[in-house]
């Protein structure tokens, strides 16, 4: 790798070495200079990327624009420098770039000694109009726009490129410490009061207790903010914090603007969420993680511990559940009510004692001590909305101490019309994620996965048999393989579609096969199969089909095929004639993995 310094200019890798008496020539003064140099603006490249370093303005002049003085640095890690406001004439109406480059040219000629050649070389900022951006932008530093219309100048910044620090390797490691010399300091009073600052500073408090402060002084309304996603999301001012969408982020009515997200890698995540317009919630997040984006209801809700809540009021929007480890006491000097609605109605009602004709119950029930539920004869749970069974050891559905044939059983029912009959099955749904049961369907079963450990059973009945059974071995059984695919002639935007039905070959073995193309060459030729072919395969009942192939009326031979062994087989003519043409091949084997089929079975009763 060659490093460069300028104008792809190889970095010079050795200076003169003077002594006492020496021959000086000009070559030995310019590779010293060409070494300095080398180093300079290899330096200015790594620290400083290309762009405007201070000055360098577009102030419209008349019809014209005029550069101020100022300095940049290309990508090269020249420094270029413009000493003096420059006015640049536009040449008519339009739009341009306005760029800068490095340009260097021989100066102040001499003839000394019969000699005569230029004797410095100077440097300067050259100024250039570019109708689009310049082609080389390392060595082009733009500067802005400017537009000239009916003789009225305006300049805009686009594309202006300013230089900044650059660290390529490494950290930024400022010094430590709790005093104005420590850390990274702005500059003061950027506004133009008196007494702002602004800095980052890290020191040892005591011991191995350190300090990382982030400081922005003087005044109560000073900011700092953490901007994310357009945003300010963190604010401090006023001497408060902030939390939400600030300062460019319109909040709509119900929407989540801030949240604080508590993580339990590997037990729970919790998010304790303000939404405009509702107020707070407390939310389980572990299936997902805290964030923003979620839909009212759309979370469980989490756990709340507290060792002492006084509360006027406590409301609880779709249920509020209390549960403690000791003793739960509500306590009240007038006793305690529990109603169903603001009118005052309900069912329980307790005034220093327990009367109630009946309980009800409008958010949830806890019951973490009772063993059982018993219903008498029955046992119904009736409500307008979904019945949720929740418990973390799961739900079980089991053996009761009954003597029918259906202990045990889960039964489903839906009530509606199906057919001629008022009763129609109804559908088990599992899990968080499933399709939706089709409505076309008399009942069906919707889950994400499906496990057996012996065999699915599909079809009529006991009885009349299954049509189609899946065992836990890899059988699968049915009087008919068949498989749809969309109908190649109909277009995907087609107002009427068809699909073509096709159905699976059968036979009496677990087989394979293979098929492809070979070409004799002299008579003769080798087939190599899969190099897995063996270990698949048995060895016996393989069998081989040929078929010769013509092109343009070329005489065929009839053909013979070799056993197939170690992978492969070869292929002959029958009367050994010295035939040339191509052939199809087709290896029909049966598989070893397997045991040989039982193909007369009894059917299953």
């Amino acid at each position: 790798m060659t490093i460069t310094w300028k104008n792809e200019l190889p970095l010079p890798m050795a200076r003169p070495r003077y002594y006492d008496y020496q021959y000086l020539r000009a070559g030995d003064l310019s590779q010293a200079l060409d070494y300095l140099l080398a180093r300079q603006n290899l330096a200015a490249r790594l620290l400083l990327p290309r762009g405007v370093v201070t000055g360098l303005g577009l102030t419209p002049t008349g019809s014209d624009v005029t550069v101020g003085q100022g300095v940049a640095i290309d990508g090269d890690g020249l420094v270029i420098v413009l000493p003096d406001n420059t006015r640049k004439t536009l040449p008519g109406d339009g739009s341009w770039y306005v760029v800068i480059r490095y340009h260097e040219y021989l100066s102040d000629p001499r003839d000394e000694g019969g000699v005569a050649a230029d004797t410095r070389w100077t440097e300067e900022g050259r100024i250039e109009l570019s109708a689009g951006l310049p082609t080389d932008p390392a060595h082009a530093i733009v500067l802005g726009r400017v537009t000239r219309a009916g003789g009225t100048v305006t300049v805009q910044s686009t594309g202006r490129v300013v230089a900044g620090l650059r660290v390529p390797v490494g950290a930024i490691v400022p010094s430590v410490g709790s005093g104005a010399q420590s850390g990274i300091t702005f500059p003061p009073d950027p506004g133009g009061g008196s007494g702002d600052e602004a800095y980052i500073r890290y020191w040892a408090q005591s011991g191995e207790s350190t300090v990382l402060r982030i400081a922005n002084n003087n005044d109560a309304d000073d900011i700092i903010a953490f901007t994310q996603g357009g945003a300010d999301r963190l604010r401090i001012g006023g001497s408060m914090l902030h939390l939400g969408s600030l300062e460019g982020a319109v909040v709509g009515s119900g929407q989540v603007v801030s949240a604080l997200g508590f993580w339990g890698p590997g037990i729970q995540h919790a998010q304790l969420s303000f939404r405009a317009g509702r107020g707070f919630e407390l939310v389980d997040r572990s299936a997902d993680g805290p964030a923003l984006g979620y839909t009212e209801g759309s979370k469980p809700y989490a756990d709340l511990a507290v060792r002492e809540l006084r509360a006027a009021t406590l409301r609880g929007r779709g249920g509020l559940s209390l549960t403690a480890e000791g003793n739960f006491a509500l306590r009240a000097t007038g006793g305690v009510t529990v109603v169903r609605d603001a009118n005052g109605n309900g069912d329980l009602a307790v005034q220093g004692g327990l009367s109630a004709q009946g309980l009800s119950v409008a958010g949830d029930l806890y019951m973490p001590n009772w063993s059982s539920i018993n219903g008498g004869t029955r046992l119904h749970i009736n409500g307008p909305e979904r019945l949720h069974l929740l418990n973390t050891a799961g739900v079980w559905v089991g053996y009761g101490g009954g003597t029918g044939a259906d202990t045990g059983c889960l039964w489903v029912e839906k009530r509606g019309h199906f057919g001629g009959d008022v009763r129609m099955n109804g559908s088990v749904i599992v899990g968080p994620s499933t399709p939706p049961i089709a409505s076309w369907s008399g009942g069906g079963l919707s889950t994400f996965d499906l496990f057996a450990s012996a065999a699915i059973y599909v079809g009529a009945n006991e009885s009349s048999g299954y049509p189609v059974t899946l065992y836990a071995n890899g059988t699968i059984r049915g009087k008919s393989k068949q498989f749809a695919i969309d109908h190649p002639l109909d277009a995907p935007d087609a107002t009427e579609r068809r699909q073509l039905i096709h159905a699976a070959l059968e036979g009496p073995e677990n087989g394979v096969y293979y098929r492809g193309e070979g070409r004799l060459r002299g008579g003769t030729a080798e087939v190599r199969l899969p190099d897995y072919f063996e270990a698949l395969t048995r060895a016996e009942g393989r069998t081989v089909t040929l078929t010769p192939v013509f092109e343009d009326d070329e005489p065929v031979s009839p053909l013979a095929a070799s056993r197939v062994r170690d992978g492969g087989f070869r292929v002959r003519t029958v009367d050994g004639a010295p035939a040339e043409h191509s052939f199809y091949w087709q290896v029909y084997a049966v598989r070893a993995d397997l045991e040989p089929l039982a193909v007369e079975v009894p059917v299953p009763r």
